[in-house]
């Protein structure tokens, strides 16, 4: 049997000596580290507040330090040891985790252990749309801390199709209250009793809405009769790049800084909208003072503390706000709801799906637990029963009062947060892959972006080719084409990966220095192909020798075959 291990990376905080890590996610999306052997660092450099800039190498690393507590033949083991080739060695020192006690809710330690030192496969979730780089980043960090063997043995799915997969599949914590409402149209502020969900009572249109911290995950998908006969092809999954983090700095906008800028020249974010340049901005000014880490600590709170009261007295040091529920909902919670309803809009115009026609809403994450989500899906969906997770529960004297390093807010902020009754529905639904294995989206599993691109650059030359020819050539190479013909096309006509080049707004996440990469301002000189004619397309072939180089460079300080497809260990018939 197949003991297969999910792996999130959703809230991590990392503290070497005085420097705090948190929230460590989106940089893991922007590329692959690449060793500058003059410098004998990694780059690129990430700007992680006004004045720290730190390799892009140390969120992997810290992740992988976590991810090697799991492995019981590592736990033992000094820092130094476990670090990998694909490390800076000035970034091992004191990537330790220590007193970290792995458990497992029903399994007794020996048995938790036994089945982590036989582990068969690991599967982690991704936001829809995010970059190969973001992937390849989570495979090294895994293959780093020793679960597993081989890439091959790792597994991606989307958040928003695990969330499906926890609701479905039925699972048995004694250790956990039950967490799921089910909520009726009739019932507007009420939720009924907790029930059992049985997958048979699933039919039809569905809607899946995770919010976390990072982002807030759609889709749609209309299940058959038996849950066997779906597949990866019968979903229709959407990202919108806000949710938890990005509310909390409008809380510290638009309820306790009163829109101040504190001396920078941009624009802050618009309540309620993505505006991830502006966002990237915000937050490295936030994470350069103390002031910034307990404002980002009392606004997690607040988010959840005026859901249960009409206003709340907040205190850090000598400043005090009385903060309103009401000003919040104008504000905050309005704005971002109106954004929601028009992504939600977009995906059932997509999908060519009428809101009555849609039976259930699977609402999780910390955001999706809020009532207010329950209430606005309600009024738009009105044939639909609506799932939701119970939301966290807060103390609701928090209060900071420090004027002390960070530290003491941050461990004030932890401390203050009851997480008890927090379900990992994206974990459970990943841990559920098995039972389903036709949902993995195989063409992407065994096909990176960096692996079409440098095929394309192997069959094409100066010749003018037809897509269909190209396609052909592909298939005698031994590529399975069928699912993967959008991404061709789409590299084809110059959208090459993130790992590659960042994209415009991740740019803004960089130290200046590292945005002006040569690498990078090479591979932009001149388009890899040309289009002479429609759908014909022939290689830039003195620029192809740029491209490959750099991902050869990529490669080179690698664990997995950049530049090769992967296979799939993946044995049905052991599930």
């Amino acid at each position: 049997m197949i003991f297969v291990k999910s792996v999130g990376c959703r809230e991590l905080a990392w503290s070497a000596g005085e420097f705090l890590l948190e929230n460590f996610k989106l940089p893991l999306k922007v590329g692959i580290p690449k060793k500058q052997e003059a410098a004998g660092i990694y780059e690129p450099l990430l700007q992680w507040s006004q004045d720290r800039a730190v390799s892009i190498a140390l969120p992997l690393q810290a992740l992988r330090a976590l991810l090697a507590s799991l492995n019981p033949s590592l736990q033992a083991q000094k820092p130094r040891e476990i670090s990998g080739s694909a490390m800076p060695a000035n970034f091992e020192e004191g990537l330790s985790v220590p007193n970290l006690i792995c458990r497992a809710a029903g399994l007794a330690p020996s048995l938790l252990e036994e089945a982590l030192a036989d582990l068969q496969g690991v599967i982690v979730g991704t936001p829809t749309g995010w970059s190969d780089a973001y992937r390849f980043n989570l495979r090294e960090a895994i293959l780093g801390a020793g679960l597993v063997g081989d890439s091959s043995q790792i597994f991606v799915v989307e958040d928003a199709i695990a969330t499906l997969l926890a609701t479905v599949t039925p699972v048995e914590n004694v250790n956990l209250a039950p967490s799921e409402a089910i909520e009726s149209m009739r019932n507007d502020r009420q939720s009924a009793s907790p029930l059992a969900l049985n997958a048979s009572s699933f039919s039809g249109g569905t809607l899946i809405l995770n919010a976390g911290a990072t982002t807030v995950e759609l889709a749609l998908v209309e299940l058959p009769e038996n849950l066997q006969d779906l597949t990866y092809a019968d979903f229709t999954c959407q990202s919108f790049d806000f949710a938890g983090n990005a509310f909390d700095q409008d809380i510290i906008c638009q309820l306790l800084t009163k829109n101040e800028t504190w001396g920078m020249s941009i624009d802050l974010p618009r309540p309620g909208h993505p505006d991830l340049s502006s966002r990237y901005q915000l937050q490295q000014r936030l994470q350069s003072s103390d002031l910034g880490w307990q404002l980002l600590a009392a606004a997690r709170h607040l988010k959840v503390i005026l859901q249960h009261q009409e206003s709340f007295v907040l205190e850090i040091g000598d400043r005090r706000w009385d903060v309103k529920r009401r000003d919040l909902e104008s504000l905050i919670l309005v704005p971002f709801m109106q954004q929601l309803n028009r992504e939600l809009n977009r995906l059932l115009s997509r999908v060519g799906m009428s809101p009555v026609g849609i039976n259930q809403a699977i609402c999780s994450g910390g955001m999706g637990s809020w009532p207010a989500i329950a209430r606005w899906l309600r009024q738009k969906l009105p044939n639909a029963i609506v799932v939701q997770d119970r939301e966290l529960e807060v103390d609701r004297d928090f209060s900071i009062t420090h004027n002390s390093a960070f530290n003491s807010a941050f461990n004030s902020a932890l401390t203050s947060t009851n997480f008890n009754f927090k379900i990992g529905r994206v974990a459970c639904g990943l841990a559920s892959l098995p039972l389903y294995p036709q949902i993995l989206d195989v063409s992407r599993q065994q096909y990176s972006d960096f692996f079409m691109v440098w095929e394309l650059m192997q069959v094409l030359g100066k010749e003018t080719l037809s897509f269909e020819a190209i396609v052909q050539l592909l298939q005698r190479q031994g590529v399975n084409t069928r699912n993967c013909e959008p991404r061709i096309m789409g590299i084809l006509e110059g959208n090459l990966p993130t790992g590659l080049l960042p994209t415009e707004e991740d740019f803004m996440l960089l130290a200046q220095e590292s945005r002006q990469d040569l690498d990078w301002q090479a591979i932009l000189a001149a388009p890899l192909f040309f289009q002479d004619i429609d759908r014909g397309y022939r290689l830039n072939i003195e620029h192809a020798s740029i491209v490959r180089e750099y991902l050869g460079k990529l490669a080179s300080s690698s664990q997995q075959k950049l530049l090769e497809p992967l296979t799939i260990a993946w044995d049905v018939g052991r599930v």
